[in-house]
């Protein structure tokens, strides 16, 4: 089967960035064509996209992702420190792969969710794209 019919079948879309199944599809194939990719829980709104290969500056593909799926940051890795703070508040411990991932970033830096982007990318090969 064709690695993107799932996407097809469930219609995986970005609509309210007026982004189609068919936008999803070609951008997930030039990622491929250049990283090699895998994909993961395919829903309508979301697919995680693992990476094979990845470039050991990731600036260019973290830019690439934000523009295409700006809630990456903007509802994931940019609400860290309100996360953070609101675990704090009910001191509960934070997880030991968040841990790794937050050392050292300066959350109090307007840009950084878009290093914990890459900071995951390296750590994971992969992301988690969804359009809400």
């Amino acid at each position: 089967m064709d690695k993107y019919q799932q996407l097809r079948e469930v219609g995986t879309n970005g609509d309210n960035y007026d982004i189609g199944t068919e936008d999803v599809i070609h951008q997930l194939q030039k990622w491929d064509a250049e990283y090699g990719i895998e994909l993961s829980d395919v829903e309508f709104d979301t697919v995680t996209v693992i990476f094979r290969n990845l470039p050991d500056d990731l600036t260019d593909l973290a830019v690439e992702i934000y523009e295409f799926c700006p809630d990456t940051i903007d509802q994931h890795f940019g609400c860290f420190a309100e996360s953070i703070a609101i675990m704090d508040g009910f001191e509960q411990d934070l997880a030991d792969n968040v841990k790794a991932l937050i050392q050292d970033v300066d959350l109090t830096d307007d840009d950084y969710g878009f290093e914990l982007l890459k900071r995951s990318l390296a750590l994971n090969n992969a992301v988690t794209l969804w359009w809400d």
